[in-house]
């Protein structure tokens, strides 16, 4: 059974080092740039006033949940055996996942973002989903994320038409950062802007945004720099588990 597990997770692996080899000097330039104006984008908001902790936060979760929907819809076509990570775990594995995950966002957002009570209620009393992002200054932005999401899935389709195996879509990368942000960046952003609270409320969601896109920024940097280095090789832990 560990030697299964094992052989699984080591096709995976380089299933993913097959789809994302070491990106050329252009390539990297281009993903560092589209980061760097991304996150800048939205910190230019901040300071203009015209964004928020709760906006940043909304323009996080719906970024991965915009590359979720599409990575997922873009799976249906393909034959279990061939998807990404869709052995070894069960539906009731996942749904435990995903009530604890779900259970740690809300408590620590609560504390973390409860204090923009202004921008909590604007969204509550947007008359749609649509009209809430544009009141937060993200629809926008989102509209460029799923137009890149889409284009890329074109790419994933082609790719595995060509090559076969295993599909990897682009969200077994690009969306690793978004998870590992909305995660852990709300604690450390509120450890840091809560000396703000009390003489200088103002500049408290400007240290917030601050801190959180810096924390998004480093983990989206970091998986790029993973690419460049290179994803390990499976052959160690493949060795390991058969000596095992």
């Amino acid at each position: 059974m560990a030697n299964t597990a094992s052989q699984v997770s080591d096709a995976e692996l380089q299933a993913l080092r097959q789809r994302f080899p070491k990106p050329g000097a252009g390539a990297a330039i281009y993903q560092f740039a589209v980061i760097l104006v991304i996150n800048g984008y939205l910190l230019y908001l901040v300071m203009r006033g015209q964004t928020s902790p709760v906006a940043i936060t909304a323009f996080n979760f719906c970024e991965l949940l915009i590359l979720s929907v599409i990575g997922h819809l873009a799976q249906f076509p393909v034959p279990k055996a061939q998807r990404l990570g869709d052995t070894g775990t069960s539906f009731l594995q996942r749904i435990v996942v995903l009530a604890f995950a779900l259970v740690w966002l809300g408590f620590s957002y609560s504390i973390s973002i409860g204090f923009d009570r202004e921008h909590i209620e604007q969204v509550r009393n947007a008359a749609n989903l649509l009209a809430a992002l544009e009141t937060l200054n993200i629809f926008r932005p989102l509209l460029l994320v799923a137009f890149t999401a889409l284009t890329a899935t074109i790419g994933d389709w082609a790719y595995w038409h060509r090559r076969g195996g295993l599909f990897v879509p682009q969200m077994a990368v690009s969306g690793a950062p978004k998870v590992l942000t909305l995660v852990f960046a709300p604690i450390p952003a509120m450890l840091i802007a809560a000396p703000f609270a009390r003489n200088h409320p103002g500049m408290m969601a400007v240290a917030w945004s601050v801190v959180y896109l810096t924390v998004k920024s480093v983990m989206e940097l970091g998986i790029l720099a993973y690419q460049c280095i290179g994803m390990p090789s499976a052959a160690p832990k493949k060795r390991a588990a058969e000596i095992g």
